[in-house]
Protein backbone atom coordinates (compact mmCIF):
# COMPACT_ATOMS: atom_id res chain seq x y z
CA UNK A 1 0.00 0.00 0.00
CA UNK A 2 1.16 3.37 -1.10
CA UNK A 3 1.99 5.78 1.61
CA UNK A 4 0.68 9.13 2.05
CA UNK A 5 2.58 12.28 1.28
CA UNK A 6 1.95 15.62 2.70
CA UNK A 7 2.60 18.71 0.61
CA UNK A 8 3.47 21.41 2.86
CA UNK A 9 6.83 22.70 2.54
CA UNK A 10 9.49 20.48 5.17
CA UNK A 11 6.65 18.14 5.46
CA UNK A 12 7.38 16.74 1.93
CA UNK A 13 10.76 15.04 3.97
CA UNK A 14 9.34 14.58 6.73
CA UNK A 15 6.45 12.00 5.35
CA UNK A 16 9.72 9.94 3.76
CA UNK A 17 11.58 7.55 4.68
CA UNK A 18 14.33 8.53 2.41
CA UNK A 19 15.65 11.99 1.15
CA UNK A 20 14.98 13.43 -1.88
CA UNK A 21 17.16 16.07 -3.90
CA UNK A 22 16.14 17.63 -7.05
CA UNK A 23 18.10 19.47 -9.75
CA UNK A 24 16.45 22.44 -11.40
CA UNK A 25 18.05 24.63 -14.38
CA UNK A 26 16.67 26.05 -17.67
CA UNK A 27 16.55 24.15 -20.59
CA UNK A 28 20.15 23.39 -21.80
CA UNK A 29 21.63 23.83 -18.05
CA UNK A 30 22.97 19.90 -18.58
CA UNK A 31 20.39 18.17 -15.66
CA UNK A 32 20.08 15.12 -17.31
CA UNK A 33 24.18 14.80 -18.68
CA UNK A 34 24.85 15.33 -14.37
CA UNK A 35 21.98 13.30 -13.73
CA UNK A 36 23.29 10.31 -15.92
CA UNK A 37 26.63 10.34 -14.86
CA UNK A 38 25.62 10.76 -11.59
CA UNK A 39 23.36 7.70 -11.13
CA UNK A 40 25.88 5.13 -11.89
CA UNK A 41 28.68 6.86 -9.03
CA UNK A 42 25.86 6.15 -6.07
CA UNK A 43 24.85 2.88 -7.70
CA UNK A 44 28.66 1.60 -7.41
CA UNK A 45 27.43 2.64 -3.29
CA UNK A 46 25.02 0.40 -3.15
CA UNK A 47 21.95 2.76 -3.11
CA UNK A 48 19.22 2.10 -4.73
CA UNK A 49 18.69 5.62 -6.95
CA UNK A 50 14.54 6.71 -7.88
CA UNK A 51 14.24 9.50 -10.64
CA UNK A 52 11.30 11.42 -11.13
CA UNK A 53 11.88 13.82 -14.34
CA UNK A 54 9.25 16.47 -15.08
CA UNK A 55 9.33 17.22 -18.57
CA UNK A 56 6.42 19.90 -19.75
CA UNK A 57 6.16 18.20 -23.25
CA UNK A 58 4.39 15.04 -22.30
CA UNK A 59 5.28 11.95 -22.44
CA UNK A 60 6.34 9.65 -24.97
CA UNK A 61 7.14 5.61 -23.02
CA UNK A 62 5.67 3.30 -26.17
CA UNK A 63 5.76 2.72 -29.56
CA UNK A 64 2.29 3.57 -31.18
CA UNK A 65 0.71 0.10 -32.60
CA UNK A 66 2.66 -2.55 -30.09
CA UNK A 67 0.54 -4.90 -27.79
CA UNK A 68 0.77 -2.58 -24.78
CA UNK A 69 0.52 0.88 -26.32
CA UNK A 70 -3.15 -0.48 -27.45
CA UNK A 71 -4.27 -1.80 -24.24
CA UNK A 72 -3.33 1.42 -22.35
CA UNK A 73 -5.19 3.40 -24.99
CA UNK A 74 -7.95 0.62 -24.25
CA UNK A 75 -8.00 2.51 -20.95
CA UNK A 76 -5.91 0.06 -18.64
CA UNK A 77 -3.28 1.33 -16.06
CA UNK A 78 -0.68 -0.70 -17.96
CA UNK A 79 2.38 -2.93 -16.24
CA UNK A 80 4.34 -4.65 -18.37
CA UNK A 81 6.58 -7.29 -17.19
CA UNK A 82 9.79 -9.14 -18.80
CA UNK A 83 13.29 -10.47 -17.62
CA UNK A 84 14.98 -7.38 -18.42
CA UNK A 85 12.54 -4.44 -16.83
CA UNK A 86 8.98 -4.13 -15.35
CA UNK A 87 7.47 -0.90 -17.16
CA UNK A 88 4.17 0.45 -15.38
CA UNK A 89 2.48 3.37 -17.63
CA UNK A 90 -0.43 5.31 -15.55
CA UNK A 91 -3.49 7.70 -17.35
CA UNK A 92 -3.44 11.38 -16.38
CA UNK A 93 -5.36 11.99 -12.61
CA UNK A 94 -5.01 15.27 -10.38
CA UNK A 95 -4.63 12.74 -7.74
CA UNK A 96 -0.90 11.49 -9.62
CA UNK A 97 1.05 14.54 -8.12
CA UNK A 98 4.59 14.74 -7.25
CA UNK A 99 3.69 13.39 -3.93
CA UNK A 100 2.33 10.49 -5.51
CA UNK A 101 5.20 9.61 -7.51
CA UNK A 102 7.58 10.78 -4.26
CA UNK A 103 5.49 7.77 -2.00
CA UNK A 104 5.54 5.26 -4.87
CA UNK A 105 9.21 5.31 -5.38
CA UNK A 106 10.32 5.87 -1.29
CA UNK A 107 9.76 2.39 0.16
CA UNK A 108 11.38 1.05 -2.65
CA UNK A 109 14.87 3.06 -2.57
CA UNK A 110 17.60 5.04 -0.71
CA UNK A 111 17.63 8.15 -2.65
CA UNK A 112 15.15 10.15 -4.69
CA UNK A 113 16.46 12.19 -7.00
CA UNK A 114 14.00 14.81 -8.97
CA UNK A 115 14.95 16.40 -12.50
CA UNK A 116 13.25 19.59 -12.82
CA UNK A 117 9.62 20.99 -10.15
CA UNK A 118 11.90 23.94 -9.72
CA UNK A 119 8.84 25.31 -8.18
CA UNK A 120 7.94 22.49 -5.84
CA UNK A 121 9.16 23.06 -1.86
CA UNK A 122 12.11 20.33 -2.25
CA UNK A 123 15.48 20.67 -1.41
CA UNK A 124 17.59 21.54 -4.61
CA UNK A 125 20.48 22.13 -6.78
CA UNK A 126 20.45 25.00 -9.39
CA UNK A 127 22.23 24.40 -12.94
CA UNK A 128 23.39 27.56 -14.12
CA UNK A 129 22.88 27.96 -18.10
CA UNK A 130 26.07 29.25 -20.45
CA UNK A 131 24.00 31.93 -21.80
CA UNK A 132 21.59 32.40 -18.37
CA UNK A 133 23.48 32.03 -15.09
CA UNK A 134 20.50 33.95 -12.94
CA UNK A 135 18.72 32.47 -10.08
CA UNK A 136 15.17 33.16 -9.72
CA UNK A 137 14.53 34.57 -7.39
CA UNK A 138 11.18 32.79 -6.04
CA UNK A 139 13.09 29.55 -5.93
CA UNK A 140 12.32 27.43 -2.49
CA UNK A 141 14.52 25.37 -1.09
CA UNK A 142 18.05 26.32 -2.44
CA UNK A 143 21.14 23.81 -1.18
CA UNK A 144 23.55 24.88 -4.02
CA UNK A 145 24.58 27.00 -7.08
CA UNK A 146 26.80 24.79 -10.00
CA UNK A 147 28.23 26.97 -12.45
CA UNK A 148 28.76 25.99 -15.87
CA UNK A 149 31.93 25.00 -16.55
CA UNK A 150 32.62 23.93 -13.16
CA UNK A 151 33.61 20.33 -11.33
CA UNK A 152 30.08 19.53 -11.04
CA UNK A 153 29.92 15.85 -10.76
CA UNK A 154 32.48 15.54 -7.74
CA UNK A 155 30.37 18.28 -5.89
CA UNK A 156 26.85 16.21 -6.79
CA UNK A 157 27.83 13.47 -5.80
CA UNK A 158 29.02 14.76 -2.38
CA UNK A 159 25.54 16.72 -1.66
CA UNK A 160 24.26 13.26 -2.23
CA UNK A 161 26.14 11.52 -0.23
CA UNK A 162 26.02 13.88 2.68
CA UNK A 163 21.83 14.08 2.25
CA UNK A 164 22.03 10.05 2.46
CA UNK A 165 24.23 9.75 5.66
CA UNK A 166 21.93 12.67 7.39
CA UNK A 167 18.93 11.54 6.51
CA UNK A 168 18.74 8.42 8.81
CA UNK A 169 14.75 7.55 9.59
CA UNK A 170 14.43 7.83 13.96
CA UNK A 171 15.42 4.61 15.46
CA UNK A 172 12.60 2.46 17.39
CA UNK A 173 13.18 -0.79 19.46
CA UNK A 174 10.85 -3.83 19.42
CA UNK A 175 10.73 -6.12 22.11
CA UNK A 176 9.32 -9.81 20.81
CA UNK A 177 7.41 -11.18 23.97
CA UNK A 178 7.91 -14.75 24.27
CA UNK A 179 3.99 -15.61 23.74
CA UNK A 180 2.27 -18.66 26.02
CA UNK A 181 6.20 -20.15 25.93
CA UNK A 182 4.82 -23.54 27.27
CA UNK A 183 8.50 -24.88 27.70
CA UNK A 184 8.99 -22.26 30.27
CA UNK A 185 5.85 -22.62 31.97
CA UNK A 186 4.98 -19.17 32.36
CA UNK A 187 5.64 -15.89 29.11
CA UNK A 188 8.97 -15.09 28.82
CA UNK A 189 8.35 -11.54 29.55
CA UNK A 190 7.16 -12.68 33.19
CA UNK A 191 10.12 -14.19 33.93
CA UNK A 192 12.36 -12.83 36.87
CA UNK A 193 16.44 -11.79 36.67
CA UNK A 194 16.90 -10.99 40.35
CA UNK A 195 14.10 -8.08 41.58
CA UNK A 196 13.00 -7.17 37.66
CA UNK A 197 11.32 -8.96 35.33
CA UNK A 198 13.01 -9.93 32.13
CA UNK A 199 11.02 -7.35 29.66
CA UNK A 200 12.03 -4.24 32.29
CA UNK A 201 15.36 -5.46 31.68
CA UNK A 202 16.18 -5.81 28.41
CA UNK A 203 13.55 -2.82 28.19
CA UNK A 204 15.57 -0.79 30.00
CA UNK A 205 18.84 -1.54 28.17
CA UNK A 206 17.04 -0.66 24.90
CA UNK A 207 15.41 2.54 26.16
CA UNK A 208 18.59 4.78 26.55
CA UNK A 209 19.99 3.59 23.15
CA UNK A 210 16.41 4.33 21.07
CA UNK A 211 13.95 7.05 19.94
CA UNK A 212 10.78 4.71 21.19
CA UNK A 213 9.93 1.93 22.65
CA UNK A 214 7.47 -1.15 21.81
CA UNK A 215 6.51 -4.27 22.63
CA UNK A 216 5.71 -6.20 19.93
CA UNK A 217 3.04 -9.66 20.59
CA UNK A 218 0.47 -10.73 22.50
CA UNK A 219 0.42 -11.63 26.35
CA UNK A 220 0.20 -10.32 29.68
CA UNK A 221 3.21 -7.79 30.68
CA UNK A 222 4.79 -7.33 34.34
CA UNK A 223 3.58 -5.17 36.38
CA UNK A 224 7.37 -3.13 36.35
CA UNK A 225 7.20 -2.91 32.05
CA UNK A 226 8.44 0.58 31.28
CA UNK A 227 5.27 2.23 29.58
CA UNK A 228 5.23 1.44 25.53
CA UNK A 229 3.04 0.37 23.34
CA UNK A 230 1.64 -2.99 22.83
CA UNK A 231 1.55 -3.80 18.73
CA UNK A 232 -0.33 -7.36 18.23
CA UNK A 233 0.48 -9.57 15.33
CA UNK A 234 -1.34 -8.93 12.51
CA UNK A 235 -3.68 -11.50 11.47
CA UNK A 236 -2.34 -14.46 9.67
CA UNK A 237 0.60 -16.58 10.31
CA UNK A 238 1.87 -16.65 13.74
CA UNK A 239 5.87 -16.45 14.76
CA UNK A 240 8.35 -13.68 15.44
CA UNK A 241 8.62 -12.39 11.94
CA UNK A 242 4.95 -11.35 12.33
CA UNK A 243 5.85 -8.94 15.62
CA UNK A 244 8.46 -7.47 12.86
CA UNK A 245 5.94 -6.83 10.57
CA UNK A 246 4.00 -5.52 13.06
CA UNK A 247 6.59 -3.14 13.81
CA UNK A 248 7.17 -2.08 10.26
CA UNK A 249 3.53 -1.24 9.95
CA UNK A 250 2.94 0.51 12.88
CA UNK A 251 5.84 2.48 12.57
CA UNK A 252 6.50 2.88 8.55
CA UNK A 253 9.03 5.86 8.37
CA UNK A 254 10.97 4.28 11.22
CA UNK A 255 13.97 1.79 11.45
CA UNK A 256 13.65 -0.43 14.08
CA UNK A 257 15.99 -2.22 16.63
CA UNK A 258 14.21 -6.57 17.04
CA UNK A 259 15.38 -7.76 19.82
CA UNK A 260 13.99 -10.84 21.63
CA UNK A 261 12.56 -10.27 25.44
CA UNK A 262 14.91 -13.20 27.33
CA UNK A 263 17.86 -11.54 25.61
CA UNK A 264 18.77 -10.22 29.28
CA UNK A 265 21.87 -10.02 28.74
CA UNK A 266 21.32 -7.55 26.30
CA UNK A 267 24.17 -4.76 26.79
CA UNK A 268 24.81 -1.08 25.36
CA UNK A 269 27.83 -2.49 23.96
CA UNK A 270 26.02 -4.54 21.86
CA UNK A 271 23.63 -2.07 20.61
CA UNK A 272 26.09 0.99 19.50
CA UNK A 273 28.01 -1.84 17.64
CA UNK A 274 24.57 -2.94 15.98
CA UNK A 275 24.09 0.46 15.08
CA UNK A 276 27.33 2.20 14.39
CA UNK A 277 27.80 -0.71 11.47
CA UNK A 278 24.95 0.24 9.68
CA UNK A 279 25.76 1.72 6.16
CA UNK A 280 23.08 3.63 3.63
CA UNK A 281 21.72 1.57 1.17
CA UNK A 282 21.44 -1.51 3.80
CA UNK A 283 17.68 -2.45 3.95
CA UNK A 284 18.40 -5.15 6.93
CA UNK A 285 20.33 -6.05 9.30
CA UNK A 286 21.11 -9.62 11.06
CA UNK A 287 24.05 -10.85 13.71
CA UNK A 288 26.19 -13.83 13.30
CA UNK A 289 27.19 -14.95 17.00
CA UNK A 290 31.09 -15.12 17.08
CA UNK A 291 30.33 -19.10 16.10
CA UNK A 292 29.72 -17.98 12.51
CA UNK A 293 25.71 -18.46 13.53
CA UNK A 294 22.46 -16.42 12.49
CA UNK A 295 20.58 -14.63 15.19
CA UNK A 296 17.56 -14.16 13.18
CA UNK A 297 15.85 -12.45 16.44
CA UNK A 298 18.21 -9.71 16.07
CA UNK A 299 17.41 -7.23 13.45
CA UNK A 300 17.60 -3.83 12.63
CA UNK A 301 15.30 -2.97 9.88
CA UNK A 302 14.73 0.11 7.92
CA UNK A 303 11.48 0.92 5.97
CA UNK A 304 12.48 -0.35 2.82
CA UNK A 305 12.43 -4.15 3.82
CA UNK A 306 8.78 -4.11 4.45
CA UNK A 307 7.24 -5.32 1.57
CA UNK A 308 9.97 -8.32 1.28
CA UNK A 309 8.69 -8.93 5.34
CA UNK A 310 5.53 -8.72 4.49
CA UNK A 311 5.64 -11.31 1.85
CA UNK A 312 7.84 -13.88 3.49
CA UNK A 313 5.60 -13.91 6.56
CA UNK A 314 2.62 -14.28 4.82
CA UNK A 315 4.40 -17.56 3.26
CA UNK A 316 5.05 -18.60 6.84
CA UNK A 317 8.29 -17.70 6.54
CA UNK A 318 10.33 -16.59 9.70
CA UNK A 319 13.23 -13.68 10.43
CA UNK A 320 15.76 -15.67 9.42
CA UNK A 321 14.13 -15.34 5.23
CA UNK A 322 14.70 -11.89 5.72
CA UNK A 323 18.82 -12.40 5.27
CA UNK A 324 17.81 -13.51 1.63
CA UNK A 325 17.39 -10.18 0.24
CA UNK A 326 20.35 -9.31 -1.75
CA UNK A 327 19.96 -5.75 0.02
CA UNK A 328 20.27 -7.66 3.89
CA UNK A 329 23.77 -7.69 5.44
CA UNK A 330 24.57 -10.09 8.12
CA UNK A 331 27.26 -8.59 10.95
CA UNK A 332 29.33 -11.56 12.61
CA UNK A 333 29.83 -9.97 16.29
CA UNK A 334 32.99 -10.11 18.03
CA UNK A 335 34.00 -12.73 20.60
CA UNK A 336 33.86 -10.05 23.60
CA UNK A 337 29.98 -8.68 22.69
CA UNK A 338 28.76 -12.65 21.84
CA UNK A 339 28.06 -12.94 25.39
CA UNK A 340 25.24 -10.13 25.13
CA UNK A 341 23.41 -12.77 22.45
CA UNK A 342 22.91 -15.38 24.86
CA UNK A 343 18.99 -16.48 25.53
CA UNK A 344 17.32 -19.63 26.83
CA UNK A 345 14.47 -21.98 25.74
CA UNK A 346 14.34 -24.13 28.99
CA UNK A 347 14.23 -23.90 32.35
CA UNK A 348 17.05 -25.19 33.11
CA UNK A 349 19.43 -22.79 30.78
CA UNK A 350 17.29 -19.50 31.82
CA UNK A 351 18.24 -19.97 35.50
CA UNK A 352 22.25 -21.23 34.67
CA UNK A 353 21.46 -17.69 32.02
CA UNK A 354 20.61 -15.81 35.36
CA UNK A 355 23.02 -17.50 37.26
CA UNK A 356 25.75 -15.82 34.28
CA UNK A 357 24.38 -12.95 34.91
CA UNK A 358 25.06 -12.39 38.65
CA UNK A 359 27.57 -9.43 39.77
Amino acid sequence: MQKQVAYTGQTVMAALPVPVLAFCGFSGSGKTTLLESLIPLLAQQGLVVGLIKHDAHGVVVDQPGKDSDRLFRAGAQLCLRAPNETFTRWHPSSSRDLPWALGLLAWQVDLILVEGHKDTPLPKVWLEHPQDPSVPETLQGLVEVLPWGSARLPRALELAQRLVTAHQPPLWGGILLGGHSSRMGTPKQLLSVGRESALARVARTLASQVAGLAYLGAGPLPADAPPAPQIPDPPGPGGPLAGMVAALRWQPTSRWLIVPVDAIALSPALICFFREHQRPGWWAVQLKNPAGELEPLFALLSPQIQAFADQCWQQGQGPRALAQHEKAHLLPVPEPLGGALASANTPEAWHELVQKLKP
